[in-house]
């Protein structure tokens, strides 16, 4: 393997990590919350490094793998109840903290810009959700659509590396309701697939100044108001005619038209601050509907001899019709994401029944996440021209497997290392039967063989 040029610190990876969350931060973070009042056992930023990068390959999130895991790097012996307690309410509101903490310095340490292509516009937002199934216990806290237990997670992920925003919503809310717009979506374009369809939705997104790309609702039917793309011969005049009358008659491989659709809306509506929910809106009876203009692309498809149809808010001149295909299969890259936060950072894997351990380990997952493409995006920038090839699935492979010694490296740069003592008593606490009085196999055919180890019994108790 060549050596690293000389302009890069060796330590680059761990010092990375240790600015974006420093103890002192963490520390602070965990006293202002509440989740500590006095110095323990328990060092919210040895806590916070275990739970998000103290993993081993196919490791189960357990709470009795990570009180281990815990042990282990701190050389501390807890009494599992002890580390039991510490996931409350107190930690959920800690790692809240955390992860806005994450997302605000992974947002200004991105490490790709968009193309030539997308010149003006500062980000693509892609946004979606997954659904997580839970202990059935769950189920007033969490109802599900499809099991008792479920808990929805939507992100908005920026293709550049910023993540915008990340939220926890029972299993049986709509899509559409977890979805939030605001004036951060200026010169965006969001994202999102049919599960969001709305008009008034897009109408918002057009408010705000930014931009969104959807497929078309097989049900929809728009009236074309204009044609956008001029065609060769006798082309049919579809203005004034709806959509669905159309489609049949066209032959063309590209379709680019003005539609204007109407949806039930008002402009008394309550004004929302900036990251509200989105909620759909039913004005009272009466109320006319409100008309607007999209822009509509189709491109034929010749396998299912059938028109992929967009809504846009694009215009030809920022993005032509092709492209704007194009640009929907980005949409892929959050699939991508929920992959590695169930593969990998085992977000699908929680078993407990206790609402907060629940939502303490979902939030462990996403910061784990972040704190992946934290380091991705400062590889990248120490190799620029590579920067396109770390592709999401083999990166999280990769910082998956190196995890537990990246976690290692970053506590011990922040001043937190093992005491080889204490990693000693660790064992020996550890590995040793609580039940004093049971009968074992082997008892009645070996004993200890005690020499030299009156110093050890002295320190650590028979």
């Amino acid at each position: 393997m060549a050596p690293l040029p000389a302009h890069i610190d060796p330590h680059e990876i761990e010092k990375t990590l240790n600015k974006m969350f420093s103890p002192e931060w963490l520390r602070d973070t965990a006293a202002k919350v509440g989740y500590v009042q006095r110095s323990r056992k328990i060092d919210p930023a040895t806590l916070f490094w275990i739970l998000v990068l103290g993993f081993g390959v196919g490791m189960q999130r357990t709470l009795a793998s990570l009180r281990r895991a815990y042990e282990t790097a701190a050389a501390e012996t807890l009494v599992p109840s002890a580390f039991y307690y510490r996931f409350n309410k107190g930690l959920i509101d800690f790692l809240k903290e955390c992860l806005a903490h994450g997302i605000t310095d992974l947002a200004s340490h991105t490490s790709l810009t968009l193309s030539d292509k997308l010149q003006g516009f500062k980000d693509i937002i892609v946004a979606d959700g997954t659904v997580i199934k839970l202990h059935d216990k769950l189920a007033k806290q969490f109802p599900g659509a499809r099991h008792k237990a479920e808990l929805k997670l939507h992100t908005a992920i920026g293709l550049t590396g910023n993540t915008k925003s990340i939220g926890l919503f029972s299993g049986n809310t709509a899509e559409i309701k977890t979805i939030r717009i605001g004036p951060w979506l200026k010169d965006h374009i969001l994202l999102f697939d049919l599960g969001y369809f709305k008009y008034e939705l897009f109408s918002r997104i057009r408010k705000n100044e930014g931009y969104f790309v959807s497929r078309l609702k097989t049900t929809a039917n728009p009236t074309i108001v204009s044609v956008l793309r001029t065609y060769r011969g006798n082309a049919i005049d579809l203005a004034g005619k709806k959509l669905q009358d159309a489609l049949s008659l066209l032959k063309r491989e590209v379709i680019d038209v003005l539609v204007e659709v109407s949806f039930k809306g008002s402009a008394s509506r309550p004004k929302k601050t900036e990251g509200d929910t989105f909620e759909v809106y039913h004005p009272k009876n009466g109320t006319p509907k409100t008309n607007e203009t999209f822009r509509l692309v189709g491109i034929f498809d010749k396998e299912s001899n059938a028109y992929h149809l967009y809504l846009t808010s694009l215009s030809p001149e920022q993005l032509p019709a092709e492209d704007v295909a194009l640009l929907y299969r980005a949409r892929w890259s959050i699939e991508l994401v929920f992959k590695e936060l169930k593969r990998l950072y085992k977000l699908d894997v929680i078993s407990s029944g206790a609402p907060d351990i629940v939502e303490s380990l979902v939030l462990v997952a996403m910061l784990t996440l972040v704190v992946s493409h934290r380091v991705l995006n400062q590889i990248r920038l120490l190799a620029p021209e590579k920067s396109q090839r770390f592709t999401p699935l083999r990166w999280g492979e990769s910082f998956y497997s190196a995890a537990p010694f990246v976690m290692t490296r970053t506590l011990k740069y922040a001043g937190i290392d093992e005491d080889p003592v204490m990693l000693l008593l660790y064992f020996m606490g550890e590995s040793v039967d609580p039940n004093v009085n049971r009968k074992r196999l082997l008892s009645p055919w070996v004993q200890a063989n005690s020499q030299g180890l009156s110093s050890i019994n002295d320190i650590f108790g028979k």
